[in-house]
Order: structure tokens, then C-alpha cells, then sequence
């Protein structure tokens, strides 16, 4: 009898340390899947700055060509992309601006890879690009637009309807101005970051830059 119960408990040790040794393995296996780069992750918007920077190797999920798609807006290059989410909701938000009769938009810049971005930084001048990692375009859920104007994007009327209106499709305006230290970025007037309707919402409501909203700073 002593010899069948030692039996037992031999077994339910192998089985405890079976489950143990599995957990362990998924834990793990999270921690590969996430890495690092899981702690830039607020909620469930990611947060790309000088403090916060994306690995040489970061690619985006469902990347989209923007010239394959059905566009409301113009295109500066038929190579820019975007992820997709980022695209239905820009798209949604310039055909809403287009049946408002506000036309001209020129999306100038999306995705961009480490290495494409450190080409961009090294043909720059000192303050006018991010260094590669810390560009929200690896991210592939940023753009730029502009207009055809001789004056600056922000005294356009299609500006003033992108301020008014970006907030209702999940769209930031990145860097504002006056808030050049808290993002360490100058004023990009042109610069829409997508972060969700909520998100948005809520920081067009308060003023807040996406490093505010998320207690960064």
C-alpha cells in the first residue's frame, strides 16, 4: 500500500511540474512574440519617440499601397503606404472633407523602414527629421499632407477642416505647436498620427499631446 501511494504522489509531482514547465514555455514564448518593444505599447496605442524607439527590424502589420486603393486625396508618390487601418480611416476622413467641398489634399509621406529613415536623417538638416527608430512613420499609422499653396499648410482652409474634423476619424495632429518640449518635435502642422476615435477625441477635447495623454509627461 506504502509502495502504490508513493506511486501516486510521484505522479501528481511529474504533473505539477509538467504544467509548470508549460507555463514557463508560454511565458516565454510572450515575451519573444512582444519582446521589448511590448512596453511601448499604452493600452493599445504605441508610443514611437527619442525615449520610446522601434527596433532596425520593426515592420508593420498589413502594410497597403496607397496608390492601389480607392483614394479621395492625391498622391505625391505612387510608393507610399500605410497600414490598412490607417488608410480606411484617412480615406473615410478625406471623403468627408471632399463632399464639403474642401479638395487638394496631397498625402506626401507614410510608412517608412529603419533603413529608409536613416537615409532621410542623414540627408537633413540638424532638428528637421527624427533619427531611425524614433520616426512615428516606421510605425506606418502616421502621414503627411500638404496642398498646393504658396503660403504655409497651416493657413489653408483645408488645414483649418483637418483640425476641426481629424479627431472624428482617430487622427492627431502629432506635434502642435507650442508643445515642442513636451515631444521634442517642432511644430509639424502636416504631421496626423491615427490613434482611434476615442483617443483622439479625448486629446482634441483637453489639448493634450499624445505624450500628455498617456501620463509620458
Amino acid at each position: 500500500m506504502a509502495k502504490k501511494k508513493y506511486r501516486r504522489s510521484g505522479s501528481r509531482t511529474i504533473l505539477v511540474a509538467a504544467i509548470a514547465v508549460a507555463l514557463l514555455a508560454g511565458a516565454f514564448g510572450l515575451g519573444w512574440h512582444f519582446g521589448a518593444q511590448s512596453t511601448q505599447f499604452h493600452g493599445s496605442i504605441l508610443l514611437v519617440n527619442e525615449a520610446h524607439r522601434l527596433d532596425a527590424d520593426y515592420v508593420p502589420d498589413e502594410l497597403v499601397n496607397l496608390y492601389q486603393q480607392r483614394h479621395s486625396f492625391r498622391l505625391a508618390s505612387s510608393e507610399i503606404m500605410l497600414t490598412r487601418q490607417t488608410y480606411e480611416a484617412m480615406e473615410a476622413m478625406f471623403h468627408a472633407a471632399e463632399e464639403a467641398d474642401m479638395n487638394g489634399y496631397i498625402v506626401t509621406s507614410g510608412y517608412r523602414s529603419y533603413q529608409r529613415q536613416q537615409e532621410v536623417y542623414a540627408q537633413s538638416e540638424p532638428g528637421k527629421a527624427q533619427q531611425p527608430g524614433a520616426s512615428e512613420h516606421q510605425t506606418g499609422l502616421a502621414f503627411d499632407v500638404t496642398v498646393e499653396t504658396n503660403e504655409g499648410f497651416e493657413s489653408t482652409p483645408q488645414y483649418a477642416w483637418l483640425m476641426q474634423h481629424a479627431h472624428e476619424y482617430g487622427f492627431i495632429q502629432r506635434y502642435p505647436a507650442n508643445k515642442s518640449g513636451v515631444t521634442g518635435i517642432s511644430y509639424e502642422p502636416w504631421h496626423y498620427r491615427y490613434v482611434g476615435v476615442e483617443a483622439a477625441a479625448q486629446m482634441h477635447r483637453t489639448g493634450q499631446t499624445l505624450e500628455e495623454f498617456l501620463g509620458e509627461k
